[in-house]
């Protein structure tokens, strides 16, 4: 008596349990590509960097994007903008760059590439920062060509725009 009762305690709360993930009825249409030299590909995903845009994030999280001269340092408080064709949205980058180097090479292998660089994990991923979008751009396609870089990823934050 006490496994059937035990049974149907579990068929009860077991039903109960289980999630449905709605879809949403068509996923949002892809953005076509605005300026080719802006483009950048790393670990399978595409994005391309708006020049003219940056994102401000209020006390609540949400970012709104407001123009800007593609010249205009990216900042704390601006970040830039880019739009990821794997998300098929914004996401903003702060200006930084991590890179990890190959077996046998040296920091002096990069060093010059970026305004700053500093090591991240011992002894070989480095984190190199730059202050517009087209240095972003111009980083990660010079490194990406430098045989003694083993991966190249932009730090991008996703979040919610108004």
């Amino acid at each position: 008596m006490k496994k059937l009762l035990l049974l149907v305690t579990l068929f009860l709360t077991a039903s109960l349990t289980i999630a449905q993930i709605v879809l949403p009825n068509a996923p949002a249409s892809l953005r076509p590509v605005i300026n080719p030299e802006m483009v950048i590909q790393f670990n399978g995903q595409r994005m391309e960097l708006l020049a003219a845009q940056r994102g401000i994030r209020n006390a609540s999280g949400v970012f709104s994007i407001i123009p800007a001269d593609s010249s205009d340092a990216i900042t704390r408080d601006k970040l830039a903008v880019a739009y990821s064709y794997a998300l098929r949205g914004p996401v903003f980058l702060t200006g930084e760059v991590s890179v990890k180097l190959r077996p046998g090479f040296q920091a002096s292998a990069i060093s010059g590439a970026a305004i700053n660089m500093r090591l991240m994990v011992p002894p070989d991923v480095y984190i190199l920062t730059v202050s517009t979008p087209v240095a972003v751009v111009n980083l990660v396609k010079q490194l990406q060509l430098n045989p003694a870089v083993d991966w190249v990823e932009p730090f991008a934050i996703q979040g919610n725009t108004n």
